[in-house]
């Protein structure tokens, strides 16, 4: 195989590495919940995820306070018995309680119950951070993108994606300013929860992505916090 083939391969292996790990504008889950759902707390062991905003840099301004907001919000909304029951209980198109491509990227046979995908996200094992269990580590920058990568060098994730991250090598999240220069508080919980699902070890497929577990979860997980913050009297 000559050199020109394999830097070609190579190229479209990060490339198809880096695109299951966005968060894509335009991709709005539908959020239905089995009304008949009964949430066992025998069954399901309780636990409590602790959030560290361990580095993150924001632009100064209006935005940063929102954005400091959805870090303040995040442990009341990962450990609330809503963001809780709304995992469990969520259906997708076929009206089963299930989630599209149930299981993590090292393990396509093993598909996960509703249960075990939230007793994951809550046992908090980031593949970069293995160290800290029970933790949801926020490492995040803000990319602003330049003339030259919005239309050129970068135009796809300059115009269209909203967060990314690497998760097979980085525990870092980057956010893309177009969105967030315009986000509330709940828009960034929502994205920083999909993007962090992404750490775990849940990537995206090729088919029906809305009903994945960071598309699906992370909109979830912006629902409750709209509602805290609104019953909190809290800006969003």
């Amino acid at each position: 195989m000559s050199l020109i083939n394999r830097m070609f391969i190579c190229l479209i292996l990060v490339f198809s590495t880096t695109v299951k790990a966005e968060m894509i504008e335009g991709i709005e889950p539908v959020l239905k919940y089995d009304e008949h759902y009964h949430l066992d707390h025998k069954a399901i062991e309780s636990q409590y995820l602790v959030v560290v905003p361990e580095e993150w840099t924001f632009p100064s301004g209006d935005q940063k306070m929102r954005f400091e907001r959805a870090l303040e919000i995040l442990p009341d909304v990962m450990n609330s018995e809503r963001f809780k029951l709304r995992v469990l209980s969520y259906i997708n198109s076929k009206g089963q309680r299930a989630y599209q491509k149930p299981y993590l990227w090292n393990n396509k046979n093993e598909k996960m119950t509703n249960e075990e995908i939230y007793s994951l996200i809550m046992n908090g094992d980031e593949r970069m951070r293995p160290d800290t269990l029970g933790e949801m580590n926020i490492n995040s920058y803000v990319k602003i993108c330049t003339w030259f990568e919005r239309n050129i060098r970068r135009a796809r994730w300059c115009r269209g994606v909203i967060g990314s991250t690497n998760p097979h090598s980085s525990k870092w999240i980057a956010l893309n300013w177009k969105f967030y220069r315009n986000y509330k508080s709940s828009q960034m919980v929502a994205n920083l929860v999909h993007e962090w699902l992404h750490l775990l070890g849940f990537l995206h497929g090729n088919e029906n992505m809305r009903e994945e577990v960071p598309y699906v979860v992370g909109s979830i997980a912006g629902q409750v916090a709209a509602e805290l913050l609104a019953e909190g009297g809290i800006e969003n």
